[in-house]
């Protein structure tokens, strides 16, 4: 799958949800920002190739990178850093999942624990837990590898 091909899926998969609010915007050929709440900016994601992608919500970032090892504590500090095995086949339709499941959800709180590093040495491994606030009595929590997301009415 080429940037074009992410960018036809992402719109099929999101432009339906969010409308008028979903906006493509090319930086370079192999930089796309897509824009899920309009011209607020606060819920967007960006895709650096095919293989990585930076999740923006209500001031939080999740980063997911095929090549997370050469990552160093200066590109993840304050970020949430998905740790699962990432296959960039599946990788549209994990950040599709993610984007619908903090719809329509504010940030609360993030809690962090270390639980090793990689091999470099040069960053932490992390399990992460988000609490997110939502008017929605019935959404469950949603867990991603390392990352959970409690919502709480």
């Amino acid at each position: 799958m080429d940037i074009r091909e992410l960018e036809t899926f992402y719109e099929a998969s999101l432009r339906p949800v969010f409308g008028e609010q979903f906006r493509i915007i090319h930086e370079r050929n192999d930089v796309v920002h897509i824009i899920l709440d309009g011209e607020k900016e606060d819920f967007f994601f960006t895709l650096y190739g095919i293989g990585h992608v930076h999740l923006y919500w209500c001031n939080e970032c999740f980063i997911f990178d095929q090549q997370r090892n050469n990552l160093v504590s200066s590109d993840t500090f304050g970020e949430i850093v998905f740790e699962g095995k990432l296959d960039v086949q599946k990788l549209p339709q994990i950040i599709v999942d993610l984007v619908l499941q903090l719809r329509d959800s504010s940030f609360l709180s993030k809690k962090e624990r270390v639980k090793g590093e990689i091999p470099s040495g040069y960053d932490n491994i992390k399990d992460y837990i988000i609490q997110a606030g939502t008017d929605n009595p019935q959404k469950n929590s949603y867990e991603l590898a390392n990352i959970l997301i409690e919502f709480i009415c």
